[in-house]
């Protein structure tokens, strides 16, 4: 394991150091200005587009509001001929924070702290976007209606593009047990903001309460390992995380590195990379707990009935 990301940045940082970066990290200082934009309205009809330039709307302090941000890449997008001069905000893509928390207000960004999501984008206009929007780290090419990940073995993977720059992320999911940072590549693992997540562990936690010493569980279909971690922190003695999506146990591995290893022992849990349906003949013990979270809209019959050879209780996470 290691902390290093493909791009060869500093873009996955510990637990610790990742939670105190986080401290005023959207916030604007006393000069940082906020334009109003309507995301609604042609931003033809709120800005003059031929005076966007690399640092309108930015702060002395280096810091630019989101809203600014994306309109600066509607123009480039215009100029290259994706969209028209008519365009509102909302053509341009989804934005994803580079750090995910939730946030009471539209955040003030900082170089290299937005990927930006867009099923209208080519590889010569990311390219442009990353070169003279200092704000955007990557550019993922997609349709964000789309479930990355692959269901099982008889079904091809769905990505997305990385088009350019870095698409690596990282989630902060805050609970009444501590946070969890959940990296994710984010070409390669399905979107999902922290605070659905909560909820999920909250459910999670809720089941986790009322077993007593030491309990197993079995995180069947665990993507990047956020219910495992959480089952971890909770106090299971042991977890197996088990995906069929390599990228998934991939971002599992870090995600465990950043946020367990440097407290609790690497004995404390299993990864295996299979199809859920397979694990009945490759586990030979019996767990307490197995959950599974599916994917939106799936056929759950076959993962309940695997899951039920393996673990006392079942819990579906939706």
């Amino acid at each position: 394991m290691g902390l290093k990301c493909e791009c060869g940045g500093e873009c996955i940082l510990d637990r610790r150091s990742l939670l105190e970066k986080i401290k005023g990290f959207y916030n604007g200082c006393k000069d940082c200005y906020d334009f109003h934009l309507d995301k609604r309205i042609p931003l033809e009809d709120q800005v003059d587009l031929e005076a966007v330039d690399r640092d309108w709307g930015k702060c002395g302090c280096g810091k630019r509001h989101l809203d600014t941000t994306m309109g600066h890449i509607l123009v480039i997008m215009v100029e290259e001929g994706l969209l028209d001069k008519g365009s509102t905000l909302r053509s341009v893509g989804t934005p994803l924070m580079s750090i995910g928390y939730p946030l009471s207000r539209p955040p003030f960004l900082l170089p290299k702290s937005l990927i930006l999501l867009s099923e209208r984008l080519d590889k010569r206009t990311a390219k442009r976007i990353i070169r003279e929007v200092p704000e955007v780290k990557g550019v993922i090419k997609g349709d964000p209606r789309m479930t990355v990940g692959i269901l099982d073995s008889e079904h091809e993977p769905v990505v997305y593009e990385r088009l350019a720059g870095c698409d690596m992320r990282c989630d902060i999911i805050k609970t009444r047990i501590g946070a969890l940072c959940i990296y994710k590549r984010q070409s390669r693992i399905h979107i999902e903001s922290p605070g659905s997540s909560y909820l999920k562990l909250m459910s999670l936690y809720n089941i986790l309460k009322k077993f007593k010493g030491s309990f197993k569980v079995i995180d069947a279909t665990c993507g990047p390992g956020t219910l495992g971690l959480f089952a971890l922190f909770a106090g299971a003695s042991k977890v197996i995380f088990n995906d069929i999506w390599s990228d998934g146990l991939e971002m599992t591995l870090i995600n465990l590195e950043v946020n367990w290893l440097k407290g609790g022992k690497q004995e404390d849990f299993e990864v295996y990379n299979e199809d859920i349906r397979d694990l009945p003949g490759l586990i030979d013990e019996e767990y307490d707990l197995c959950i599974v979270d599916p994917f939106p809209g799936v056929n759950v019959s076959p993962f309940v009935e695997a899951s039920r050879r393996l673990a006392r209780e079942v819990i579906l996470i939706r």
